[in-house]
């Protein structure tokens, strides 16, 4: 199993950058290797100062739990399987929509984390940097 690295991390995130120049949304860019550490981070001219840690979380959080966040959200509300668990996270876990594993070789090795934008425009920021690692 390998952790993503530097390389392969910048191009992940100069993927993103280049989708959200497209989109016209400025945004913050987090990739973390398969042990949550930060690879790779930028954070575009108005993009909001916050979105630099909730772009990490959402990198931590989809590497943590090898699964987008898009997809953990549908588990957090009340009742939920994994209700509170941003509460519990010590603010180093979002379940909102823009944080995705990074997939090479059939192992997780990392995750990209995009905020800035709405949920869907953080969503697609990610996806898109995402499948550039495989080109």
């Amino acid at each position: 199993m390998t952790d993503i690295d530097y390389e392969r991390a910048r191009k992940i995130v100069d993927a993103a950058l280049e989708r959200s120049r497209e989109i016209g949304v400025p945004m913050s860019v987090a990739v973390v290797d398969r042990t949550r550490e930060l690879v790779a981070f930028a954070r575009m001219g108005g993009a909001p100062i916050f979105t630099a840690r909730v772009a990490t979380a959402k990198a931590f959080t989809a590497v943590s739990l090898g699964t987008p966040t898009h997809v953990t959200q549908q588990f957090t509300p009340s009742g939920g399987p994994f209700y509170g668990l941003e509460a519990i996270g010590g603010g180093v876990i979002s379940t909102i929509p823009g944080g995705i594993p990074l997939v090479e070789d059939g192992e997780v090795s990392g995750a990209v984390g995009a905020s800035g934008g709405s949920a869907e425009e953080d969503l697609d920021v990610a996806e898109y940097a995402a499948r550039a690692l495989g080109e």
